[in-house]
């Protein structure tokens, strides 16, 4: 029996570290990875965070149903975990397990492999020429909050910790093989506690027990990001990157409190001020969603303007998606697409030129560059690099920034 997979992942950081851990043990079991349309089984890791993710989820699993072998196709993950009986109409080769590992086995099932009764998720090691050359590992799930736009806490649960030493071990199995670059990741990591160590305790333990790879932390909720925090960062002398990617979503009072947000305009921007102070060259990236139900143009204003402000190096612009199951999917006012089209637009225009600006402010200074493939790697600061051909991918090599072409940054090699 041939015994050929694909995986796809849809969404975020955290579904990409289940789909590559997924992707690993159909390898360690003997697997072959493959395209959509020369695999025996598909397994799609879904997301459910907007009406369009469903969308984009319901799509997916049709086109993977049609593939030229005729698959088994099997969807798991936070969509499934929302509407399953619905999903299993699209289709009778269409399996929906919305549990992970238990769809990991039936995938291990359909292609007739085997699979150790000892097997551990934090100890499958997810590097190779399969793998992206930056590696993640997730420290929690789940979350507490309410916010009145997500579904996730529906999907995934309370928020609950990895267990400390589980995260050590998989950090040391990077550090032995290499990986150029940890990614810390989680539904909400600064929610992270485990025998009352926070996440800046963490920090401190995953430098002290590698040696040499980079660590960067994923999306940090703002209300997080302490002091304490700032500095072990600081401190790290760029073993952990000097980037935050913090989501404020609006940039504007009333729309903050209607989205159920812990923070308001003037907490956020007190912080970033505290991390600039601290480290100058930090990159602050962030997501901003136009057209809340109820985001008035002069909401949006407020938001355009506090988001030019703040300078942030990158921002990713969402329009609100209306998500069946959130407190805001019942709002009677919600916003016109084509407005929320045109301020979509606005946000997009003013994300591309504060990108250019800081840019431009890092010529003539010096980063880590992590090679993501031949030619091309990724700055400390979260910016692609050009990168000569010859450097070896997921190595990480010490670059003075000269020049810029179409917002990719480029230089000379420092050390590598």
């Amino acid at each position: 029996m041939a015994a050929e997979f694909f995986v796809q992942n849809l969404g975020c950081k955290v579904n990409r570290v289940e789909s590559d851990t997924i992707c690993a043990e159909l390898l360690v079991a003997g697997g072959r990875l493959t395209t959509r349309d020369r695999a025996d089984v598909i397994l799609i890791n879904t997301c459910t965070v907007t009406g369009e993710a469903d969308a984009k989820t319901r799509k997916e699993m049709r086109r993977s149903l049609n593939a030229a072998k005729k698959p088994w196709v099997i969807a798991t993950g936070c969509a499934t975990a929302i509407e399953q009986e619905a999903y299993k109409q699209l289709g009778a080769r269409l399996i929906v397990e919305p549990n992970r590992q238990l769809a990991l086995q039936k995938a291990i099932e359909l292609l007739g492999l085997q699979t150790s009764d000892t097997f551990d998720d934090h100890t499958i090691v997810r590097c190779g020429n399969e793998f992206r050359s930056r590696m993640g590992i997730k420290i929690q799930d789940g979350c507490n909050n309410a916010c009145a736009y997500c579904i996730v806490p529906a999907a995934r649960g309370k928020a609950q910790s990895i267990q400390l030493q589980d995260i050590l071990t998989q950090a040391n199995i990077a550090d032995s093989q290499n990986i150029g670059e940890l990614i810390i990741t989680g539904v909400n990591i600064g929610a992270y506690s485990h025998d009352d160590r926070d996440l800046a305790v963490l920090l401190r333990l995953l430098l002290e027990s590698t040696s040499h790879l980079r660590i960067r932390l994923s999306s940090l909720e703002p209300q997080y990001l302490s002091d304490e925090l700032i500095d072990m960062i600081a401190g790290s002398k760029s073993r952990i990157c000097a980037h935050l990617h913090l989501p404020l979503q609006s940039g504007c009072n009333k729309t903050l409190r209607e989205m159920g947000r812990h923070y308001d305009c003037d907490f956020f921007e007190e912080r970033l001020r505290k991390a600039r102070e601290t480290m100058p060259h930090i990159a602050i990236t962030t997501d901003v969603i136009v057209g809340f139900p109820g985001e008035s143009e002069q909401d949006f204003i407020e938001s355009l303007q506090f988001c030019e402000r703040m300078k942030f190096s990158r921002m990713h612009v969402f329009r609100y998606s209306k998500r069946p199951g959130t407190s805001a999917s019942i709002r009677t006012d919600h916003i016109a697409v084509q407005v929320s089209r045109t301020r979509a637009i606005s946000m997009g225009e003013l994300a591309q030129a504060l990108e250019l600006q800081d840019v431009r402010s890092r010529l003539q200074t010096t980063e880590t560059v992590l090679v993501e493939s031949d030619g091309l790697g990724r700055s400390e600061s979260y910016h692609q690099v050009l990168l000569p051909a010859h450097v070896k991918k997921g190595s990480l090599v010490t670059m003075k920034f000269t020049d810029h072409h179409s917002g990719l940054l480029s230089g000379v090699l420092i050390a590598s």
